[in-house]
């Protein structure tokens, strides 16, 4: 990189000189020839040096990929995923590892560019001024002035670019509204396609509005440096005719130094290129590390011994509050389960309860107060191990690409006795009997499209295969977050009558809107606002006649014989 320009430049040099002088055509044959073999040799090795470090350069790539993928899918806290300070991290550091210019990985060969093109400034600065120090006076000016013209646009992107990213959030989003299926019927029924495809078209707008700010800038700074180029040269010509009509130089020496002119600015605006690459690079690279360093409040690290029967839960003095709320969704929440008891938690939509059943499972971390589990903190715990204490039906239901035995058996799909614990959760969950009639019985997949066997349950039939996983899991904390909501009459009584066996030497808690499903628990706590407001079993509850009497009575009064309300 640095040799071949001066090659070039001394090679015009001694041509000119020679034709001048009168050489013969062999010579002048000969001085080409090698030339012509010179500039092939550095051609070759630089394409073998570049193809070498080349391959090593898109390795780190997708390593860095694959990590960022696992710590935000798998390794960090679940609750850091819903956080708007995470996300735009995230999608500021994938957006960098995805675009094939990664910081991480190109700021070796922004650091090694660096110190050939200071090679290169240095060889020919040295040149030049032995000749007329103005030159390369004019030369270093003209080149510290382009340098922030440059930066001028990569500074304003980097000032602005958080004014658009939350709208190529929102965009991202629609785009995956319109590849999600499940969603197709309400946007067709609804008549939502034209709305959405106009915010999607607003969103792309303001984007490309950011955009044009940004490439006009860009264009303002070509300008400029292409102005101070041609004053650069125009000042090189000036010094270098004079010296030549003064005999100073050959006419040979002219185009030898006019070509070191051209190269050192080259070099020049290269170097300052890459303290602007390196600049860029360092906030990104910033990104990563706000990345990975992203604090994480539960314990992902060695932990005490996992109980061994089931788990007491004491709930001290909880709050709990989302990300960017002005209130608490949770209020000094004091709450304990004891072991093997079950427990049903109550109350109107909006009141609390999934938010702590959430707690609980360890997806959430509480604002204030603490979660004991046997007497040790949640926090003691290695947060992956707790995991596999719990088996839990949530309300939102996320099918995945897996064969009905894989999704049912994934919390532990290599015990000997796998595929027999497997249709024995499906037959209590009241699901195996669909399953076994399809063409590959439990070996078939989830979700038309990916594979070619694949199916999609209807809303009741998933929420018994996620029971099933639940059963297989035979963890020893049960979580119930309406588990019959999607049921028909018939499979929700099925799991009434076998909730008793369900929960058998196991804590559970159960959360439902249908007040009968109260009965077969233990204890019952009704959950307003964010407060435990009443407590204990369903017949104590009602003989107390308050918020809990009046709720089971208005929706029982539905299901009394005789009465028909329109």
């Amino acid at each position: 990189t640095v040799i071949s320009p001066l090659v070039s430049s001394y090679f015009s040099k001694e041509l000119i000189d020679r034709i001048g002088a009168g050489a013969p055509f062999g010579q002048l044959a000969a001085l080409v020839l090698v030339f012509i073999l010179l500039i092939l040799a550095l051609d070759l090795l630089r394409s073998f040096l570049a193809s070498k470090c080349n391959a090593r350069r898109y390795y780190p790539t997708s390593v860095y990929q694959t990590e960022m993928s696992v710590i935000s899918g798998y390794q960090t806290d679940y609750e850091n995923t819903e956080k708007q300070d995470f996300q735009k991290i995230e999608g500021y550091t994938l957006g960098d590892a995805c675009s094939g210019n990664c910081a991480l990985e190109f700021l070796w060969k922004d650091v090694s560019d660096t110190l050939v093109d200071l090679l290169g400034v240095a060889t020919y600065a040295s040149l030049l001024t032995a000749l007329n120090p103005v030159v390369a006076a004019v030369v270093v000016l003209v080149s510290v002035a382009s340098y922030f013209t440059t930066r001028w646009q990569s500074v304003y992107h980097e000032k602005n670019k958080h004014k658009w990213e939350k709208e190529s959030r929102k965009k991202n989003y629609l785009k995956g509204c319109s590849e999600d299926f499940s969603k197709a019927k309400d946007i067709k029924l609804y008549g939502m396609d034209g709305w959405l495809a106009q915010m999607m078209r607003d969103y792309q707008t303001y984007i490309l509005m950011w955009n044009k700010r940004c490439s006009l800038r860009g264009l303002w700074a070509s300008i400029l440096a292409g102005l101070m180029t041609l004053i650069q040269n125009g000042a090189a010509y000036v010094v270098l005719i004079g010296i030549l009509f003064d005999g100073g130089i050959s006419v040979g020496d002219f185009v030898f130094y006019f070509g070191l002119v051209d190269s050192i600015a080259q070099f020049l605006r290269d170097l300052l290129g890459d303290v602007a690459k390196l600049n860029g690079r360092a906030d990104k690279i910033a990104y990563y590390r706000d990345f990975y360093t992203y604090p994480n409040r539960f314990n992902h690290g060695k932990g005490c011994a996992l109980p061994s029967s089931a788990v007491k839960i004491e709930l001290k003095d909880v709050w709990y509050r989302y990300d960017g709320a002005e209130e608490d969704t949770l209020k000094g929440v004091d709450l304990t389960i004891e072991s093997g008891e079950s427990l049903a938690l109550v109350g109107m939509n909006g009141a609390g309860k999934t938010t702590l059943v959430k707690l609980i499972c360890g997806l959430y971390a509480p604002t204030r107060g603490e979660i004991l589990i046997n007497g040790k903190k949640i926090e003691e715990y290695n947060i992956e191990e707790y995991y596999s204490l719990i088996s839990a039906v949530f309300q939102e239901i996320s099918p995945i690409a897996l064969t009905m035995f894989e999704f049912v058996a994934s919390a532990d799909a290599n015990r000997p006795t796998a595929r027999k614990d497997a249709v024995a959760a499906m037959k209590a969950a009241g699901i195996y009997e669909k399953i076994e009639r399809l063409p590959n019985g439990i070996d078939t997949h989830l979700m038309k499209g990916i594979y070619d066997d694949g199916v999609d349950l209807s809303g009741g039939e998933m929420q018994k295969l996620v029971l099933a996983r639940a059963i297989y899991k035979d963890g020893l904390l049960l979580v119930l977050d309406e588990p019959t909501a999607a049921l028909d009459p018939i499979a929700e009584n099925r799991l009434y009558l076998q909730y008793r066996a369900l929960t058998q030497g196991k804590t559970s808690l159960y959360i439902s809107h249908r007040f009968a499903s109260t009965r077969f628990c233990d204890r019952v706590v009704l959950l307003e606002n964010g407060v435990i407001t009443e407590t204990g079993t369903h017949d104590e509850l009602m003989a107390a006649n308050g918020t809990y009497a009046y709720m089971f009575g208005v929706q029982s009064q539905y299901y009394k014989e005789g009465e028909i309300h329109a």
